[in-house]
């Protein structure tokens, strides 16, 4: 055997090391770049454009936080979900196949992506109601927003949950079976 051939495990670790770095890069950029968009307007233009207001009027401090915050909810969820796929990502970085931590973390991480598009098929309403609080009564607008996006992350939140949960069990099995051989 050539010495200098990797093997198939070393490039595994590689690939969930650079794996588990963009997650965690992702989990702290993208709610940064949701409040600097908010900061420089733009999100604030996007979400008046989404409620199909023409021209965008000032908004007060409290309306500006509340609306930040809201925002932020749906994407503070996605991070959580980020840093545990980080996590799960890590344990197949130390070779640990059969471990109890990346199925729970698979789990947590599908959970928190359930939580992230449930609030991501809400938070929009809520954006809507505050950023027209303030305006006359013609003004004010109720929007319903129904995204593809939150729809997929419930989606594909529920089978990571299902699989970590699964896996969970069948680490469990695997245990209990292994007592018998």
């Amino acid at each position: 055997m050539d010495l200098s051939t990797p093997s198939p495990g070393a490039s595994l670790m590689r690939e969930a090391y650079w794996a588990s770095l963009a997650c965690r890069i992702a989990a702290f950029a993208i709610p940064m770049l949701l409040v600097l968009s908010w900061y420089l307007g733009t999100a604030q233009t996007a979400a008046f454009r989404q409620l199909g207001l023409d021209r965008i009027h000032p908004l007060s401090a409290t309306q500006f936080v509340l609306a930040i915050t809201l925002s932020l909810l749906p994407v503070l969820a996605l991070a959580r979900s980020l840093v545990l796929m980080a996590r799960c990502f890590d344990c197949f970085g130390e070779s640990d196949w059969f471990g109890s931590n990346h199925p729970r973390a698979l789990g947590s991480a599908g959970r928190w992506l359930v939580v992230a598009g449930i609030l991501a098929l809400m938070v929009p309403t809520f954006v809507g109601l505050v950023l027209t609080l303030a305006g006359t009564t013609e003004a004010r607008t109720l929007v319903i927003s129904l995204s593809s996006n939150g729809f997929l992350s419930i989606l594909f939140g529920s089978l990571f949950w299902m699989l970590g949960h699964l896996w969970v069990k069948a680490n469990g099995l695997a245990r209990e079976n292994a007592r018998y051989i």
